[in-house]
């Protein structure tokens, strides 16, 4: 398993990817991808699926909730952390 800023990293790292548009210092952990359309919702599938990647494991979008993708400390609280609710 990944430490926590390894996996902060990874997915700062894909978000700057997957947008092609944003700077890396443009980017931080609590940047709404959402609400400013950094990440659009055509992407959210990607996402799950490199958040699998990262996890190891299948993730049931019949569990995902409002907001679980609103910010890189959602994402990372969302299925990494202490709550880890998916």
């Amino acid at each position: 398993m990944k430490t926590e800023t390894e996996v902060r990293r990874a997915l700062r790292e894909w978000v700057i990817r997957t947008n092609g548009k944003i700077a890396a210092d443009a980017l931080t952990d609590r940047t709404p991808i959402i609400e400013q359309r950094i990440v659009t919702s055509l992407q959210i599938t990607d996402l799950l699926l490199f958040l699998e990647e990262l996890t190891g494991r299948a993730i049931d979008v019949e569990k995902l909730k409002p907001g679980i993708f609103r910010d890189i400390d959602a994402i990372y609280e969302n299925f990494f952390g202490k709550a880890d609710g998916v």
